[in-house]
């Protein structure tokens, strides 16, 4: 019986962990999950603190999760573990009621589950916490150690959720993914699709336009380009714009178009950038798309051919040697080696938690 409490507790803990880690490792996505539960629940007034509440949440159910698999404080920890338990499926249990047009955002965007799922999801984590924690009083006690691999893994989450906010995701789930074939609307064949709710899964479009309000896609649609993509150009600083405009002026002399998409009118981006080289190249999109394109507000991606190939966040430039190396290198070797080299990085923060909290 003890075997069987502590693998509940460990199962429940595993998923949490899961689900917070994959939020941390996006804190823009995270906020545009919590923006959608407070326009669902009324709340709209909070959204300006949308992201604050993402990120945090992230980090209590990382934390609460690696409380779980190290068993440290049981007793306060089931407690702790059925409210939000609790919460989250009261919560699944209205969103599948009224069946609204989002996104739980469980696992952020990792993986996505209906209403239904989600409900059921949760109900069996309830299921099983009634198997680790009844009764509460008879609960093991927990070795010293283990609190000391809760420390180790709670600091190394919350280093992971420093890092995630001034980068990209490590592995990128949305629609827009590295890898992605862009197309333009004049080429798809509207004949051939069944479910035209999955019409841009199937085939994505970055829908670009120009000052005229005049369909551009073309424009990152052959040959190397390199894109700077800002969602919310108002909360841009100066120095972000100097920095975009450094990497297209390297990028024009390796050989690429440059091309910066803002989602703003034409007159708000000239008030917001200064530089005339920049505006020449400046076109517009809508906010969702730059989103799904690069996270970081003021990001860069590298497009070749119509494939996205890399993605930087603008606290981490490209360097003139960097892009000429991509521009020389083919686009496919490009794309497998940017791709694996982030997914190895989110692999090792994973595996080290892990290893910190089973066998520390």
């Amino acid at each position: 019986m003890k075997t069987i409490r502590r693998l509940s507790a460990i199962i429940i803990g595993f998923v949490l962990f899961i689900s917070g880690a994959l939020k941390l490792m996006d804190p823009v996505g995270a906020g545009l999950v919590m923006d959608e539960y407070f326009s669902f629940l009324h709340l709209g007034f909070m959204s300006f603190a949308s992201s604050l509440f993402g990120a945090g949440f992230a980090l209590c159910e990382t934390i609460l999760g690696i409380a779980l698999i190290t068993g440290v404080w049981r007793k306060a920890v089931a407690f702790v573990s059925l409210c939000f338990l609790g919460l989250f499926t009261l919560l699944t249990t209205i969103l599948w009621i009224f069946n609204p047009s989002m996104d739980c955002g469980c696992f952020g965007e990792a993986i996505k589950l209906t209403h239904a799922q989600s409900f059921f999801k949760n109900c069996i984590l309830m299921a099983l916490w009634v198997l680790a924690f009844i009764p509460v009083r008879e609960q093991e006690p927990t070795r010293k150690i283990k609190y000391v691999s809760f420390g180790i893994a709670s600091i190394s989450s919350c280093l992971f959720l420093l890092y995630a906010s001034f980068s990209i995701p490590l592995i990128d789930f949305t629609s827009l993914k590295t890898g992605t074939e862009l197309y333009c609307e004049e080429n798809i064949d509207f004949e051939e699709i069944d479910d035209f709710s999955k019409l841009h899964e199937l085939y994505p479009v970055l829908s670009i336009s120009n000052v005229a309000g005049e369909s551009v896609d073309s424009l990152v649609l052959t040959g190397n380009v390199i894109v700077a993509s800002a969602h919310t150009p108002q909360k841009m600083k100066g120095n972000s714009w100097a920095k975009i405009a450094s990497v297209f002026k390297s990028a024009q002399q390796a050989g690429y178009s440059t091309v910066l998409l803002a989602s703003a009118t034409p007159d708000e981006l000239e008030s917001l950038v200064r530089d005339p080289e920049l505006l020449s190249c400046s076109y517009f999109a809508d906010r969702k798309d730059l989103l799904s394109l690069n996270r970081s507000n003021g990001g860069l991606s590298y497009i070749s051919d119509a494939q996205i190939i890399a993605k930087w966040s603008i606290n981490r430039t490209p360097t003139k040697e960097k892009l000429t190396e991509l521009a020389q290198t083919n686009s496919t070797e490009a794309l497998i080696a940017e791709n694996n080299s982030s997914s190895l990085k989110m692999q090792a923060f994973l595996l080290y938690v892990f290893a910190i909290m089973l066998l520390l």
